[in-house]
């Protein structure tokens, strides 16, 4: 019988990171030739997430062991996989950057929405997209919260992004935007959340 695996999380920002980046890099990112090699699949029975200021895994099924001896089970060094990037994520153009970019603007979005859930995540259609657009626009100088609202809610150029902004359109507010723009969150105050979301995601190894 599948069981159904909780993560808890320190905060929304490490819940958000987690689910908006981490798992896909688990799954076919950094980590997709790890050792061993179905070391992924414990996320397919991940299917509810909690906020609590608590760590841990309820209800993992075997698949979280990697193996029946526990000396071989996967632990994740985000430490490693974030500082590997943080050297580089200034040069222009390299993946590097827009990798920063992004997880920056995913932290921030957890720390404006602190009690976001689990169920609000999963309703929302791409909202990475938005989310790194919008960081991607503010790096690029961009300030104004009324002309980054108008120019993310402007589909005459990309109609597909509507799709994207109708899921999560009573979060993308003005009011949002101009708390994302005046928000004090760097690459350091990320690498906390990263952290956090490492100390989930390993929790009882």
């Amino acid at each position: 019988m599948k069981k159904n695996t909780t993560i808890h999380f320190e905060n929304a920002s490490a819940m958000c990171l987690y689910f908006m980046e981490m798992e896909g890099q688990l799954s076919d990112g950094k980590y997709e030739n790890s050792r061993p090699y179905d070391h992924w699949k414990w996320l397919c029975n991940v299917n509810n997430a909690v906020v609590d200021g608590t760590f841990g895994l309820e209800n993992t099924s075997y698949e979280r062991g990697l193996c029946f001896d526990k000396e071989y089970r996967k632990k994740y060094n985000l430490n490693e996989w974030f500082s590997k990037y943080i050297r580089g994520w200034r040069k222009d153009g390299k993946a590097e950057y827009m990798w920063a970019t992004r997880i920056i603007a995913y932290g921030k979005f957890g720390k404006i929405y602190p009690n976001i859930t689990y169920d609000e995540l999963k309703k929302f259609n791409y909202v990475e997209v938005l989310l790194e657009s919008l960081q991607m626009k503010i790096e690029n100088g961009e300030n104004d919260p009324e002309k980054l609202f108008n120019e993310l809610t402007d589909f005459s150029k990309y109609k597909w992004r509507q799709e994207y902004y109708e899921s999560c359109k009573d979060y993308f507010t003005l009011d949002f935007i101009k708390k994302f723009v005046e928000m004090d969150y760097d690459i350091k105050e990320c690498k906390k959340d990263v952290i956090s979301m490492q100390n989930s995601i390993n929790f009882n190894i």
